[in-house]
């Protein structure tokens, strides 16, 4: 994966560059103001080579969601009122998914919803329908410790599609 690469990249350069940073000057009167100097370069390169692999894997994690988001704007996994059955359609949805998470570390949270006059059947039926999710995934080679599922019953918000499910790259 291209990330690997430029991490590895930028890892390699850090070490030249604190490498070079430690090389001594003989005479002596230099030698306080060089450590100095070195050791001001060292805490910079290294300040400098973590935010470079911050912004990286930062990049990386938002492909990885621009990816799903694409998914499921084209095709939303939705569930029929009172089921957690999965469509042909959202297993291809999945697979897609799957295959952006495989090769990376990124980790997911699933959402899931569903209401009814019973709480606790209606959270039942959101968790079932996010597990559905998650096992897909799994079945797709992701590994079930980077998936996270969440599941409300009879949500608040408004805005919520409770038979659409969402899916949120939440770290790597």
């Amino acid at each position: 994966m291209k990330s690997a690469g430029l991490i590895a990249g930028i890892a390699a350069a850090t070490v030249l560059v604190t490498t070079a940073a430690c090389s001594s000057d003989n005479s002596s009167g230099s030698a306080t103001s060089t450590a100095l100097s070195n050791s001001a370069l060292r805490s910079s390169v290294a300040a400098t080579a973590s935010s470079m692999v911050s912004t990286a894997l930062d990049a990386a994690q938002q492909k990885v969601q621009d990816v799903i988001n694409g998914a499921l704007a084209a095709t939303p996994i939705t569930f029929d009122s009172g089921s957690s059955d999965l469509t042909a359609i959202d297993h291809a949805t999945l697979k897609l998914i799957a295959a952006a998470l495989n090769g990376n570390d990124t980790r997911i949270e699933i959402h899931t919803y569903a209401e009814g006059t019973d709480p606790t059947a209606a959270n039942a039926l959101a968790a079932a329908r996010g597990n559905n999710i998650a096992a897909e995934l799994i079945d797709g080679g992701v590994d079930r410790a980077r998936i996270t599922v969440r599941s409300t019953a009879n949500p608040n918000d408004p805005a919520v599609q409770v038979d659409q499910a969402h899916v949120t790259v939440v770290g790597g």
